[in-house]
């Protein structure tokens, strides 16, 4: 369980001819926001441990491993499609039955203050949305909850509000989806590693966007 967006896996496009292309992202927060695009792909190794490093400095994000980031789970990147640079990166496990979580949501600190989150998700969903499941998202921060909610997801101000009056979703939310999240020794690790280096109490607020309404 991971919050996101911080304010949390084909090979980048090549750089252009070093003649014509600027060394940098441009300055300015919206000017060059329309030269960044999302792709679906996971991160390179090297992509991966720049990400996993900004993370690992995060008190609001638990942290998935390389092995995930690079093919382990489904991964959109945010690339700048000048330089083809990392920008920032999308996570999604793919949970039992119908539910996936979108578990992290993070562009890289060089590049904030372009809207390039909202971006980003609302680009990962359109390419969710033919896979037919349901999703979930957990966040502490009230920007993260504003930006589910302009993308449609129906907040829930804690977890026993998800579940309250569904034994079902009880049931898949404390034993089936704990069982896959904290089958991850790295995440285990980073999480005991946090509560003591950060005082994080990883206390969340729950976004859902389902298909057929809420269950």
């Amino acid at each position: 369980m991971s919050q996101q967006f911080t304010s949390p896996g084909t090979t980048a496009s090549p750089a252009p001819d070093a003649a014509t292309a600027p060394t940098s992202a441009p300055e300015g927060p919206a000017a060059d926001a329309d030269l960044y695009e999302v792709r679906r792909r996971p991160l390179t190794r090297a992509e991966a441990d720049e990400v996993m490093e900004q993370i690992r400095r995060s008190s609001a994000i638990t942290g998935y491993s390389a092995a995930e980031w690079t093919g382990g789970r489904d991964t959109f990147v945010l690339v700048h499609t000048v330089t083809g640079r990392l920008a920032g990166a999308l996570l999604v496990h793919h949970l039992l039955g119908r539910w996936s979580e979108i578990a992290v949501v993070f562009v890289l600190e060089e590049h904030r203050g372009r809207g390039l989150g909202p971006r980003m998700l609302h680009d990962a969903l359109a390419g969710l949305r033919a896979m037919d499941r349901d999703l979930l998202l957990f966040f502490s921060s009230d920007t993260m909850g504003r930006i589910c909610a302009e993308a449609g997801f129906t907040l829930s101000a804690s977890e026993a509000d998800f579940v309250r009056g569904s034994l079902a979703r009880a049931f898949y939310l404390k034993v089936v989806y704990k069982i896959q999240w904290l089958a991850n020794t790295y995440r285990l690790r980073e999480l005991r590693r946090k509560r003591r280096a950060y005082r994080c109490s990883f206390t969340f607020r729950v976004a859902a966007l389902t298909n057929e309404g809420t269950r």
